[in-house]
């Protein structure tokens, strides 16, 4: 789904930002707030003193938690190359919670074990452990996932 797919699927508000930036933020709607109902999913961004800005900053941590909550029985061949390299890929990257969703779909799967993961993705299961532990939320939908299998939690590389 692109961004503007995304973005039409979701209720946009407007809301005042507090904190820094001056008159500009504290009296202008450049806060946004954006709504997925389907899953019941709500994003705020108020970072920038641009509403469009934030529009955008929302719609990239909105795909990341979809990714992180919305499970799906996975392809059997993952839906992308590896959108990284050298085992390695970065949170900013646009494919990064693609990359993200289809992990949590196979770690789920696997009744929380990574290694299948990592061996559909041509990875090592440690290079799989770094980019997981990269981000908060998604480790914690990982040992969530393990903890339901009846696993113990995994360790930070």
């Amino acid at each position: 789904m692109n961004n503007q797919s995304l973005l039409e699927a979701c209720t946009v508000r407007g809301y005042q930002g507090s904190g820094p930036g001056g008159q500009h933020r504290n009296k202008t709607n450049t806060g946004v707030k954006l709504s997925f109902a389907p899953f019941n999913l709500e994003i705020r961004c108020c970072e920038d003193r641009s509403a469009q800005v934030n529009r955008t900053l929302a719609l990239g941590r909105m795909r990341l938690r979809i990714a992180i909550e919305i499970r799906e029985v996975p392809t059997p061949v993952p839906p992308i190359p590896f959108p990284g390299s050298a085992g390695r890929v970065s949170p900013e990257n646009p494919l990064f919670p693609l990359f993200v969703a289809d992990c949590l779909d196979r770690i789920a799967e696997a009744t929380g074990d990574h290694r299948p993961a990592a061996k559909a993705w041509g990875i090592s299961s440690s290079a799989l452990l770094r980019i997981l532990f990269q981000e908060k939320a998604i480790i914690e939908a990982t040992q969530k996932i393990r903890q339901q299998a009846g696993l113990g939690p995994l360790k930070a590389p």
